[in-house]
Protein backbone atom coordinates (compact mmCIF):
# COMPACT_ATOMS: atom_id res chain seq x y z
CA UNK A 1 0.00 0.00 0.00
CA UNK A 2 1.50 3.34 -1.10
CA UNK A 3 1.58 6.43 1.44
CA UNK A 4 -0.80 9.16 1.42
CA UNK A 5 0.14 11.94 -1.43
CA UNK A 6 2.32 15.18 0.28
CA UNK A 7 0.69 18.21 -0.86
CA UNK A 8 3.99 20.27 -2.59
CA UNK A 9 5.16 22.60 -0.19
CA UNK A 10 3.71 26.42 -0.06
CA UNK A 11 5.50 29.18 -2.10
CA UNK A 12 5.56 32.50 -0.53
CA UNK A 13 5.92 35.81 -2.03
CA UNK A 14 8.68 38.04 -1.63
CA UNK A 15 6.29 40.62 -1.12
CA UNK A 16 2.26 40.95 -0.13
CA UNK A 17 0.31 41.76 -3.09
CA UNK A 18 -3.19 42.35 -3.58
CA UNK A 19 -4.83 40.06 -5.32
CA UNK A 20 -7.68 42.15 -6.62
CA UNK A 21 -5.72 44.73 -8.65
CA UNK A 22 -2.69 42.96 -8.98
CA UNK A 23 -0.72 46.61 -7.76
CA UNK A 24 2.48 46.01 -4.83
CA UNK A 25 1.47 46.86 -1.46
CA UNK A 26 4.07 47.97 1.66
CA UNK A 27 6.85 45.38 1.63
CA UNK A 28 6.87 42.91 4.46
CA UNK A 29 9.69 44.56 6.25
CA UNK A 30 7.60 47.52 7.08
CA UNK A 31 4.28 46.02 7.59
CA UNK A 32 5.75 43.77 10.22
CA UNK A 33 7.75 47.03 11.92
CA UNK A 34 4.09 48.75 11.78
CA UNK A 35 2.57 45.89 13.61
CA UNK A 36 4.97 45.40 16.42
CA UNK A 37 4.06 49.65 16.65
CA UNK A 38 0.40 48.81 16.86
CA UNK A 39 1.22 45.66 19.24
CA UNK A 40 3.31 47.81 21.82
CA UNK A 41 0.78 50.40 21.57
CA UNK A 42 -2.20 47.85 22.24
CA UNK A 43 -0.52 46.08 25.06
CA UNK A 44 0.71 49.59 26.86
CA UNK A 45 -3.31 50.59 26.66
CA UNK A 46 -4.28 47.27 27.72
CA UNK A 47 -2.31 47.75 31.39
CA UNK A 48 -3.58 51.24 31.74
CA UNK A 49 -6.32 52.43 29.92
CA UNK A 50 -8.16 49.70 28.37
CA UNK A 51 -11.75 50.46 27.77
CA UNK A 52 -13.26 47.44 30.22
CA UNK A 53 -10.35 47.85 33.10
CA UNK A 54 -11.15 50.27 36.20
CA UNK A 55 -8.85 51.58 38.25
CA UNK A 56 -10.90 52.12 41.37
CA UNK A 57 -9.30 49.56 43.33
CA UNK A 58 -5.18 50.63 42.14
CA UNK A 59 -3.27 51.31 45.11
CA UNK A 60 -4.69 47.92 46.55
CA UNK A 61 -3.02 44.63 47.36
CA UNK A 62 -5.61 41.88 48.14
CA UNK A 63 -5.28 38.35 49.70
CA UNK A 64 -8.58 36.33 49.00
CA UNK A 65 -10.07 33.38 50.76
CA UNK A 66 -13.12 32.56 49.85
CA UNK A 67 -14.30 29.10 49.90
CA UNK A 68 -17.42 27.12 50.22
CA UNK A 69 -19.20 25.36 53.29
CA UNK A 70 -17.70 22.10 51.88
CA UNK A 71 -14.25 24.17 52.07
CA UNK A 72 -13.64 24.67 48.02
CA UNK A 73 -12.08 27.12 46.72
CA UNK A 74 -14.64 29.86 45.84
CA UNK A 75 -12.73 32.69 45.53
CA UNK A 76 -11.87 33.01 41.67
CA UNK A 77 -14.90 35.17 40.35
CA UNK A 78 -13.66 37.73 43.00
CA UNK A 79 -10.14 37.61 42.21
CA UNK A 80 -11.28 38.18 38.02
CA UNK A 81 -13.12 41.24 39.88
CA UNK A 82 -10.91 42.50 41.93
CA UNK A 83 -8.19 42.58 39.09
CA UNK A 84 -10.81 43.98 36.55
CA UNK A 85 -11.56 46.91 39.04
CA UNK A 86 -7.34 47.79 39.27
CA UNK A 87 -6.16 45.52 42.43
CA UNK A 88 -2.90 43.54 42.54
CA UNK A 89 -3.58 40.21 44.15
CA UNK A 90 -1.41 38.17 46.98
CA UNK A 91 -0.55 35.40 46.53
CA UNK A 92 -0.40 34.88 50.79
CA UNK A 93 -1.42 37.24 53.93
CA UNK A 94 1.10 39.82 54.63
CA UNK A 95 2.72 42.97 55.59
CA UNK A 96 1.99 44.32 51.83
CA UNK A 97 -1.53 43.16 51.87
CA UNK A 98 -3.94 46.36 52.53
CA UNK A 99 -7.05 44.51 52.47
CA UNK A 100 -8.10 40.74 52.87
CA UNK A 101 -11.76 39.67 51.27
CA UNK A 102 -12.79 36.33 53.42
CA UNK A 103 -15.28 34.21 53.53
CA UNK A 104 -15.18 30.54 54.99
CA UNK A 105 -11.45 30.92 54.74
CA UNK A 106 -8.68 28.33 56.23
CA UNK A 107 -7.94 28.98 59.58
CA UNK A 108 -3.81 29.38 57.80
CA UNK A 109 -5.66 32.91 57.00
CA UNK A 110 -6.60 33.56 60.17
CA UNK A 111 -3.13 32.63 61.93
CA UNK A 112 -1.46 34.56 59.28
CA UNK A 113 -3.11 37.33 59.45
CA UNK A 114 -2.71 37.54 63.45
CA UNK A 115 1.09 37.08 63.35
CA UNK A 116 1.43 40.30 61.36
CA UNK A 117 2.31 43.88 63.01
CA UNK A 118 0.31 46.83 62.84
CA UNK A 119 -0.94 48.49 60.99
CA UNK A 120 -2.65 45.31 59.39
CA UNK A 121 -4.55 44.91 56.14
CA UNK A 122 -8.49 45.44 56.41
CA UNK A 123 -10.55 42.37 56.83
CA UNK A 124 -14.13 42.85 54.66
CA UNK A 125 -16.60 40.13 53.42
CA UNK A 126 -17.39 39.42 49.52
CA UNK A 127 -20.06 42.24 49.69
CA UNK A 128 -17.78 45.13 49.33
CA UNK A 129 -15.92 43.78 46.26
CA UNK A 130 -19.33 43.61 44.75
CA UNK A 131 -20.56 46.78 45.61
CA UNK A 132 -17.39 48.69 44.74
CA UNK A 133 -17.87 46.90 41.26
CA UNK A 134 -21.28 48.09 41.20
CA UNK A 135 -20.86 51.46 42.28
CA UNK A 136 -17.31 51.90 40.06
CA UNK A 137 -15.41 53.41 43.17
CA UNK A 138 -13.50 52.49 45.90
CA UNK A 139 -16.29 52.12 48.91
CA UNK A 140 -15.43 52.83 51.93
CA UNK A 141 -14.84 49.71 53.89
CA UNK A 142 -16.28 50.03 57.24
CA UNK A 143 -19.67 48.76 56.53
CA UNK A 144 -18.04 45.19 55.21
CA UNK A 145 -15.78 44.67 58.05
CA UNK A 146 -15.67 41.19 59.49
CA UNK A 147 -13.95 40.11 62.63
CA UNK A 148 -11.62 37.23 62.11
CA UNK A 149 -11.97 36.13 66.15
CA UNK A 150 -15.98 35.09 65.16
CA UNK A 151 -15.15 34.35 61.29
CA UNK A 152 -16.56 30.59 60.09
CA UNK A 153 -13.50 28.43 58.88
CA UNK A 154 -14.29 25.78 56.14
CA UNK A 155 -15.41 22.96 57.12
CA UNK A 156 -14.48 24.02 60.90
CA UNK A 157 -18.45 24.58 61.50
CA UNK A 158 -19.01 21.31 59.98
CA UNK A 159 -17.14 19.41 62.57
CA UNK A 160 -18.00 21.30 65.51
CA UNK A 161 -21.98 20.78 64.60
CA UNK A 162 -21.46 16.82 63.76
CA UNK A 163 -20.05 17.00 67.40
CA UNK A 164 -22.84 18.45 69.05
CA UNK A 165 -25.37 16.51 67.39
CA UNK A 166 -23.60 13.17 68.13
CA UNK A 167 -22.92 14.68 71.87
CA UNK A 168 -26.99 15.18 71.97
CA UNK A 169 -27.92 11.35 70.49
CA UNK A 170 -25.68 9.96 73.21
CA UNK A 171 -27.22 12.32 75.83
CA UNK A 172 -30.41 10.83 75.03
CA UNK A 173 -29.39 7.60 74.98
CA UNK A 174 -28.14 7.15 78.30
Amino acid sequence: MLPPPVPPPRTTRAHNTRLATGALSTPPEKTKAKEKGKEKGKAREGASESPGALAVLRGCTIFVDIRSEEGEDAGSLFVDMLRGLGAKMASRVGSRCTHVVYKNGLMSTIKGYRLLKEPKPLVVGIAWVVECAEQRRRVDEGKFLINLELANVAGLNKVRSFIRLLRHCLSETI
